[in-house]
C-alpha cells in the first residue's frame, strides 16, 4: 500500500499542524455567542452612522470600507475574538442573534461588510471584484460549467470557498433542509491515511481547479493546485469537487481512478466526522477554508409569500497566513478570486494535464 513514488509519503498531522476535532470534541454552547440586547443595539448604532456615512457607495464593490466607518465597541472585541479562533482555533464561529429582520437588503449587506471589517480584510468573489454574494437558489444547477453553488438549492459535497475565511449571515432560513455541515480537514486526513496512504497522497499532487468562466478569455480555464498541502508546519485543503470533476470536460484529460476513489473517500470520512448546525435568521458563521470542510443539505424554499432562503456571503483574509501554502497561484487565491494580471503570471506557467498513470492499488 505504497503511494507512488513521485509523491512524498503522507503523514500522520499532529493538533500542532491542524485543527483535529470531531462531531463530539464541542458542544453547540462553544462555538456559538448569542448577543444580548444591549449588545444587539449597539450594532444598530454603528449601522446608523455607516448609512450616513456611505451613502450612495455600493457594497458589492467598494472596498474603501474600515471601523471608522462602522464603529463598534464591545461587539467589535466579540467579532475579533471569533476571527482569531477562527484563524487559529477550532476554524468556526457563529454569532447569533444579529437584527437581520429589521433591515432591508441594502442595509444587511451594509451590516455584512461592517462586520467584515473587525473578521479581516476583505477579498473578492468574483472576476468583477464583487466582495458580496448572495446564497439562494436561482433554478440553476450544477453541472453546465458555469454555475457555482451557492446559486443552487442541491446538496452540496464538501468543499472550501475562496480566501482564508468565509463569512455567511443569515437573513432568512429555508422551510426545510440547507443545513450546514463542517468536517475538521486534518481529522479527515488522518483517517484517510488509516484507509489509504496512496489515495491520501494522490492529494498532495496538482490538480486543475476550473474556474467557472471566471478566467481571462483566452488564458487557462483552470488554475493549479494540491488539494492537501503540509507546508512550513501548517496543514492546509483545497476542494471543490464540482469544479474538479468539470475540469476534464475543458482540458479533455479525464482524472485518475486513483483521484476519484480519494474524493470519494474524503466525502465519506468527512460525512462521518460532521458537526451539523441548523442557521437562523440573524446568524454570522465564519469557517476557514485551509482546515474546514464544509457542505450544505439540499433544501426547499417555503411557497410564496414566504420569503425564500437567503444568506449573503463574504470572504475573509487573514493578515499572518502569508504564504500558507507554497505555490504561486496559492498565495494569490489567499485574496479571492484570481485577477486578471495573476492569470497572465501564471499562464507563462501554466501546463495542461497529464494522462491519468496506470492505477496503483490502495
Amino acid at each position: 500500500m505504497l503511494p507512488s513514488p513521485r509523491t512524498a509519503r503522507p503523514k500522520w498531522l499532529t493538533s500542532d499542524e491542524a485543527p483535529l476535532w470531531g462531531p463530539s470534541t464541542f458542544s453547540p454552547e462553544a462555538w456559538t455567542y448569542t448577543l444580548s440586547r444591549e449588545e444587539s443595539a449597539e450594532v444598530i448604532d454603528a449601522l446608523t452612522v455607516a448609512q450616513n456615512r456611505l451613502r450612495d457607495r455600493d457594497m458589492l464593490t467598494d472596498r474603501d470600507i474600515n471601523r471608522q466607518d462602522f464603529p463598534l465597541g464591545h461587539v467589535g472585541s466579540i467579532l475579533e475574538t471569533i476571527s482569531s479562533e477562527v484563524s487559529d482555533g477550532r476554524g468556526f464561529a457563529v454569532l447569533r442573534g444579529l437584527p437581520v429582520d429589521r433591515l432591508d437588503e441594502r442595509q444587511n449587506a451594509l451590516l455584512l461588510r461592517g462586520l467584515a471589517t473587525y473578521l479581516g480584510p476583505i477579498a473578492t468573489q468574483s472576476r468583477d471584484g464583487q466582495l458580496i454574494r448572495h446564497v439562494r437558489a436561482t433554478g440553476r444547477a450544477l453541472g453546465d460549467g458555469t454555475v457555482r453553488g451557492h446559486q443552487t438549492a442541491d446538496r452540496l459535497w464538501f468543499h472550501t470557498d475562496g480566501a482564508d475565511a468565509a463569512a455567511l449571515l443569515c437573513l432568512t432560513a429555508s422551510e426545510t433542509g440547507g443545513l450546514s455541515r463542517l468536517a475538521s480537514a486534518g481529522t479527515v486526513h488522518n483517517q484517510m491515511l488509516n484507509a489509504s496512504s496512496t489515495w491520501t497522497a494522490e492529494l498532495y499532487r496538482p490538480f486543475h481547479f476550473h474556474m467557472a468562466g471566471g478566467n481571462v478569455p483566452g488564458l487557462p480555464p483552470t488554475f493549479i493546485s494540491p488539494v492537501f498541502s503540509l507546508h512550513r508546519g501548517r496543514f492546509s485543503t483545497r476542494y471543490v469537487r464540482h469544479t474538479l470533476l468539470e475540469t476534464p470536460t475543458f482540458t479533455e484529460v479525464p482524472l485518475p481512478r486513483d483521484a476519484m476513489a480519494a474524493f470519494d473517500l474524503l466525502e465519506e470520512l468527512a460525512d462521518e466526522n460532521s458537526v451539523d448546525m441548523e442557521l437562523r435568521a440573524g446568524d454570522l458563521q465564519l469557517v476557514n477554508n485551509h482546515t474546514v470542510l464544509h457542505s450544505r443539505t439540499a433544501y426547499r424554499d417555503p411557497r410564496p409569500p414566504a420569503k425564500p432562503r437567503h444568506l449573503l456571503r463574504s470572504w475573509i483574509t487573514f493578515p499572518h497566513y502569508r504564504g500558507r501554502r507554497a505555490g504561486e497561484a496559492d498565495e494569490y487565491l489567499r485574496f479571492g478570486w484570481l485577477t486578471d494580471p495573476q492569470q497572465q503570471q501564471l499562464a507563462t506557467s501554466w501546463k495542461p494535464p497529464a494522462n491519468p498513470a496506470p492505477t496503483t492499488a490502495s
